[in-house]
């Protein structure tokens, strides 16, 4: 008994010698390990009824996605959140855009607003990025993305997904963020 305590004891000494020796988790280069979330939304997890409980009833587009799309503004318009259903009606996609979004019509922009959204929310590792932020903060806080394509932007994966590969693309202006997309495929 005492010697299967001492033997315990001891790979309990070494794992946790071995975790203390580590400063950041290793994982593959455009990885991230955090649910892909904005406003209480998360892409793949939430469905069209739980947006509606956070954020209102937005703007709504039934021809997007598969079962529709909401658009959402913060109360100065300073930026545009952008909800859109697949399968399921279960969150698949959700924009983070800078300023108003053309798909809202003078007439909506009252609907659209929600108390609920804000811009200034962040994303990344500890929240710590944007819209704004400028590259070199996103490499400082996420690493080198997945794919960088100039015109395309920088995508990472979020690799602690629970079911569906989920990812997010990263957009500039200039040097600033100006676009943030949350992404799950449809299934």
């Amino acid at each position: 008994m005492k010697t299967r305590l001492a033997v315990a004891c001891g790979m309990l000494f070494a794992c946790g010698a071995l975790s203390a020796q580590v400063d950041k988790p290793s994982a593959p280069k455009g990885a991230v390990c955090w649910p892909l979330h904005w406003a209480g939304v998360f892409v793949g997890i939430t469905t069209d009824a739980e947006v509606q409980r956070l954020l209102g009833s937005g703007v709504f587009r039934k021809d997007e996605g598969d079962t529709g799309g909401r658009y959402f503004t913060d109360p100065r318009g300073a930026a545009t959140l952008h909800v859109v259903s697949f399968t399921d009606s279960v969150v698949g996609e959700v924009t983070i855009t800078a300023g108003l979004a053309p798909e809202i019509k003078t007439d909506e922009r009252i609907a659209a607003v929600s108390k609920w959204f804000n811009p200034r929310e962040g994303f990344g590792n500890w929240g710590a990025l944007n819209l704004g932020s400028t590259k070199e903060e996103v490499l400082k806080n996420l690493g080198e993305p997945k794919i960088q394509q100039k015109n395309s932007g920088w995508r990472y994966d979020s690799i602690c997904a629970c079911e569906l590969p989920v990812y997010f693309t990263v957009f500039f202006s200039g040097d600033r963020v100006s676009k943030v997309v949350f992404s799950a495929p449809p299934g």
